[in-house]
C-alpha cells in the first residue's frame, strides 16, 4: 500500500510500516474487495500465501541483483588495482642507471652469440671511438623495459668480448638516441 502521509510503499495492509500511520479503512486490499468482508479475508489469506512467496522471491532477486552489482564493482576494482601494479611498465627514469634486468651470468660464447645476433640485423657503426648501434624496427622492443634490457645485454656482451667497456649509443629505427652506455656509470635511457 502507498502511505498517504509519508508516500512510501509498504506491504502491510493496516498501517504504514515506516511512519505507523493507519491506512484508511475504505482502501481496497490486494484481493480487490472491501476490508472486513469474508471474501476479502479469504482472498487476503490466499494472496498472502502466494504473495508472501512471490514477495520473498522478489526480495531475494532484488538482493541478488544488488549483491551481483557490488560483486562486479569489487571485481573491477580488484582488476584495476592489479593492473596498476602489474600491467604497466615499471618507471624507468631518464638518465638513471638501473641494475641489469637480466642477471644470469654470460659466458664469452654467449656474449659473442648475442653480439652476432644483434649485429646481424642492426647497423653498428664506430664514429670517433664511440659505437653507434641502430636497432631495426623488426627487433626494436616496444616497451621501455625491453629497450633498456636490450641495451644492457648488448653493452654487457660487448664488454665481455672486447675485454673493456666502450661508450655505446643505441638508436631507434628512426635514428633517435634512446639509450647510452657510459664508461663509468653504465647503461641509462636518454628519453
Amino acid at each position: 500500500m502507498l502511505c498517504p502521509t509519508c508516500g512510501k510503499e509498504s506491504s502491510n495492509l493496516r498501517i504504514c510500516g515506516y511512519c505507523q500511520t493507519p491506512y484508511p479503512t475504505g482502501a481496497p486490499d490486494r484481493g480487490g474487495s472491501k476490508r472486513g468482508t469474508r471474501a476479502g479475508k479469504s482472498s487476503r489469506a490466499s494472496n498472502a500465501g502466494s504473495g508472501g512467496v512471490l514477495g520473498a522471491v522478489g526480495d531475494f532477486s532484488g538482493r541478488q541483483s544488488r549483491a551481483t552489482l557490488w560483486g562486479v564493482i569489487g571485481v573491477l576494482a580488484l582488476l584495476t588495482v592489479a593492473y596498476q601494479f602489474t600491467g604497466r611498465d615499471p618507471a624507468i627514469p631518464v638518465g638513471v642507471v638501473l641494475p641489469n634486468f637480466i642477471t644470469a651470468p654470460m659466458s664469452p660464447v654467449e656474449a659473442t652469440n648475442t653480439l652476432n645476433a644483434v649485429n646481424g640485423t642492426a647497423q653498428p657503426d664506430v664514429r670517433a671511438g664511440e659505437l653507434f648501434v641502430r636497432v631495426p624496427k623488426a627487433s626494436f622492443p616496444e616497451r621501455r623495459q625491453g629497450q633498456l634490457a636490450l641495451a644492457q645485454q648488448y653493452a654487457r656482451a660487448d664488454e665481455i668480448v672486447q675485454g673493456r667497456k666502450r661508450a655505446i649509443s643505441f638508436l631507434d629505427p628512426d635514428g633517435n638516441l634512446f639509450a647510452k652506455a657510459d664508461l663509468e656509470r653504465g647503461v641509462s635511457m636518454t628519453r
